[in-house]
């Protein structure tokens, strides 16, 4: 049978199942077709619906069992809730740690927390009850008809909060501010469990002991007296009004906004409106304007700055000043809380239209600050944990309410001992001669001093100022001063050793003139030595010889501009932020010049902070580490918050540190740094003057630490009429700073191990001349980097006398300016006073006019009974610019390892 006939009967069977009658019409017949054919239709939805509701079960049951692991989970680690344990939390105070674990101190503002034990003023809790929970007393710590509400309007688009007080409570004390489903889930649970075990007013209570209410200000209490001037229990009704009202939204609702002044202010516009903050980069002010700066003096002498600290650090910036003003936003939220009083029956509408007027009149009265006196070091700690929170993502209000009332663990890197010697070091004041306390009340001279330990960059002792007398204080170990010539080693020897073509064999002249730059030519400033004749790099910078350090300098590149980006780079990678580059600062001016960068003379200066982390990376085989003074912030229940990780860099190989160091030592045993000699510990260092001896330093090391201290004057003071007070300068030159570091790390390092800086596998030792740098079998022992070494003999035939009997002060440094005026790259100073020329020395070796009573071996302070007349040079010549060489001998000696 064919296809087509197979296809018929297949059509003709069709039909036959489809009727049981053959004779209907064709309309029947589909009529009779559908019914046949709906049947399985019927039997696919039956089937259908049969896997729909498996679905919907299977569906539901995965919900009910994934939200019930979800809430076991979220359940998992929850604390029983009890009064005590609200109050523990409540009470939470942060801790700074020693690295002993014992305790430095207790966080402390005028913004902490004041917790209450009891709070009679009924109007402040119906405040907070109308506003905040209006069932509160008919709940059991969640509003399940708030709730719903809030889920409806939620979805409807209109933002609405659920959250009970009890939630609420739970939120700031027990779980977290993260908008999670879990911390939902804890909150619910604990506000129940709150509900069965705490009563209603001790969780009003705990709750107005904790909410924010803007401008740092935690709980009832503190922000009363903060915005108010008042007791929490004094509270008028618009005054509780506003301030439960600003919990909604702190820093669109608290009592007072922040504004500069204007300059038309008078005395009593601003009587108990003055807000102080600390100010730095990054921190949301502004630098302050002109008109800003001369107010402050117009406060000062009004009486509204009480402080001369406060007065100075406003006048260079690192302070701001700021006037409260009553906020329009916070009366007509105050408004919006008396409303809902008037609402819910708790004031009547007599009392609720007297309350709206008198909220339009509230008076802001900012409180005296009255201030616990603390460290330094609290003081920085604060700084750097903020600066820290704000990296992650906290404002800085979140950060310091986590620093102030968050309960934190605080791990500094203090050492408790090292701390203990600095202060008492620093309450001695024959370390500090010719103390006084000026017309402003502040001790004179001042002083700072930091130690860091350089393998690691931790901090480990850090005083700033004498008779510190209160918080946030200006910290004189983070702020710049004029570093002299312990600015030398960092700005000119690193980079002049680093080129590999200068060595401590280098020969330069001391005397005065010879300067390859016409800057220089013009400045020409004058020689801090003797001016005779030729110096070594080493003696160079052992006896801190100005014109040496300034042909040193013009060496380091082929023009002016070439030495000062070398000079501005090497600063920069030593860490210094204080370098100015260019004219766009307060100042007006730059550290571009050789009087900057060669003898100190800066815009601002450098901290000891950063000259102490400097030279570490000296010590430190030339790795910079980033100074650090905390390992860890962490929970009061031991969660991790920061940790702190410093950042390094390497400036140089450890090769051409070693030779600093090496040249570093000599400043003690050849030079003008023998008072920081703490016994048979070896110390590199070097010490500095300013202008006149105002400011005198000394930066050093040993194989453990490195410290830096200066002592001088405050710059810039101003008495109550305005006038400039006079700079002193300090007893005793470099010598008294130099014995104050003594003085300070002698006893830390008493019971240490005495080692030697470790020597890189590629240097090599040679005795040298320390006059012509020649070798020399009585030289001194200098250290080379491999490939560097000196081949040529020194013209002297007996050893030059050396420096290790008596103290040589620092040479004054009359070429760099002090503090109120740095020099200008073009000043002509023609000033000799301390040049220690001799009309009949022009033959004589350097030192020669200088204290002769020395006993020892490794130096030339004066001239020798046998040497030669003629000091080495070009054909006998004195040599006054460019390099000696070094390296055309017919004989050297052989390096000791």
């Amino acid at each position: 049978m064919s296809k087509n006939n197979n296809d018929d009967k297949n059509k003709i069977r069709r039909r036959k199942v489809t009727s049981s009658n053959t004779d209907v019409n064709k309309n029947t017949s589909k009529d009779n077709y559908k019914k046949v054919s709906s049947k399985p239709k019927k039997h696919r939805k039956r089937s259908k619906t049969k896997i729909a509701g498996m679905l919907i079960l299977f569906m539901l049951v995965t919900v009910v069992a994934v939200g019930s692991a979800l809430v076991f989970s979220s359940l998992r680690n929850t604390e029983v809730v009890t009064k005590s344990l609200l109050d523990s939390k409540t009470n939470n105070k942060t801790v700074l740690l020693y690295t002993d674990g014992s305790k430095l101190a207790e966080a402390e503002t005028g913004h902490k927390k004041i917790p209450l034990k009891k709070l009679n003023n009924k109007t402040v809790k119906n405040a907070l009850v109308a506003i905040e929970d209006s069932r509160f007393y008919q709940h059991n710590g969640v509003d399940l008809r708030g709730l719903a509400r809030s889920v409806k309007e939620n979805l409807l688009g209109n933002r609405q909060g659920g959250s009970t007080i009890p939630m609420q409570v739970s939120k700031l004390l027990l779980t977290s501010q993260e908008q999670t489903i879990t911390r939902k889930i804890k909150d619910i649970y604990y506000a129940y469990e709150m509900s069965k075990k705490v009563s209603k007013e001790d969780i009003l209570l705990t709750y107005l002991n904790n909410m924010y209410v803007g401008n740092s200000f935690y709980g009832i209490e503190a922000a009363a007296q903060g915005y108010f001037n008042k007791t929490a229990e004094k509270l008028t009704l618009p005054e509780a009004a506003m301030l439960v009202g600003a919990t909604n939204n702190p820093y669109k609702y608290s009592p007072y906004t922040k504004l500069k002044l204007d300059g038309t202010e008078q005395r009593s516009d601003l009587e108990n409106k003055l807000l102080f903050y600390s100010h730095t980069e990054n921190d949301g002010f502004d630098d302050p304007t002109q008109v800003e700066l001369n107010m402050i003096d117009k406060l000062y002498s009004w009486g509204l700055i009480t402080d001369y600290d406060t007065y100075s650090q406003l006048k260079k910036g690192t302070m701001i000043v700021r006037k409260a003003v009553l906020n329009e936003n916070a009366v007509g939220r105050a408004k919006t809380v008396l409303g809902k009083m008037k609402q819910y029956g708790y004031i009547s509408q007599s009392e609720y239209d007297q309350a709206c007027l008198d909220a339009a009149n509230i008076k802001i009265e900012i409180p005296k600050n009255i201030q616990t006196i603390v460290s330094s070091v609290e003081d920085y700690v604060y700084d750097e944990v903020i600066n820290a929170l704000k990296d992650q993502g906290y404002t800085q209000e979140e950060a310091n309410n986590l620093y102030y009332n968050g309960g934190l663990q605080i791990q500094t890197t203090i050492d408790s001992s090292m701390q203990a010697e600095l202060e008492a070091q620093y309450n001695n004041s024959s370390n500090f001669p010719s103390t006084i306390t000026d017309a402003n009340g502040v001790t004179q001279p001042q002083s700072a001093m930091v130690i860091i330990d350089y393998h690691n960059g931790q901090i480990k002792s850090l005083i700033g100022g004498r008779n510190v007398k209160g918080k946030r204080t200006l910290n004189r170990a983070t702020s710049p001063v004029q570093p002299g010539s312990t600015i030398k080693p960092l700005s000119i020897y690193t980079a002049a050793i680093d080129t590999l073509e200068m060595t401590q064999s280098t020969v330069f002249s001391d005397a005065r003139g010879g300067y390859k730059f016409k800057e220089n030519r013009k400045w020409n400033p004058s020689t801090t030595t003797a001016g005779a004749g030729n110096m070594s790099l080493r003696l160079g910078l052992a006896k801190s010889s100005n014109t040496v350090a300034v042909k040193t300098a013009e060496n380091l590149g082929e023009s002016y501009q070439d030495c000062i980006d070398v000079m501005m780079d090497y600063l920069k990678n030593f860490g210094i932020t204080t370098v100015v580059d260019s004219k766009t600062n307060s100042s007006n001016t730059t550290d571009r010049s050789f009087p900057s960068l060669v003898l100190g003379g800066m815009a601002y200066g450098i901290s000891p902070l950063e000259m102490s982390a400097a030279y570490g990376a000296l010590a430190n085989g030339g790795v910079y580490i980033e100074p650090t003074v905390f390992t860890t912030v962490s929970t009061y229940n031991g969660e991790l918050i920061v940790k702190s990780t410093p950042q390094e860099h390497r400036v140089v190989d450890e090769e051409v540190a070693y030779v600093m160091t090496d040249m570093l030592k000599a400043v003690l045993t050849e030079g003008t740094g023998s008072d920081a000699s703490i016994g048979k510990m070896p110390v590199a260092g070097k010490t500095g003057t300013t202008n006149n001896k105002y400011c005198v330093w000394f930066v050093g090391y040993t194989p453990y630490y490195v410290g830096a201290t200066y002592i001088g004057d405050d710059v810039g003071r101003k008495d109550s009429n305005g006038n400039k007070i006079a700079l002193r300068p300090v007893e005793g030159s470099s010598s008294t700073t130099a014995k104050l570091w003594a003085n300070v790390m002698k006893p830390i390092h008493e019971n240490l191990e005495v080692v030697d800086f470790e020597k890189p596998s590629g240097i090599n030792f040679y005795k040298i001349n320390l006059t012509d740098g020649g070798l020399s079998s009585y030289g001194s022992n200098a250290a080379f980097v491999k490939g560097t070494s000196p081949t040529r003999t020194s013209s002297y035939s007996v050893p030059t006398p050396s420096n290790t009997g008596t103290t040589q002060d620092e040479p004054t440094n009359d070429n760099a300016g002090d503090g109120d005026n740095p020099p200008d790259d073009n000043t002509d100073n023609n000033n000799d006073d301390n040049t220690n020329d001799n009309n009949n020395n022009n033959n004589q070796t350097p030192g020669g006019n200088q204290d002769e009573n020395n006993n020892g071996n490794n130096g030339n302070t004066g001239g020798g009974d046998n040497q030669d007349n003629t000091t080495p040079g070009d054909n006998g010549e004195t040599n006054t610019g460019g390099i000696t060489d070094t390296n055309n001998a017919t004989e050297a000696l052989q390096p000791e390892q």
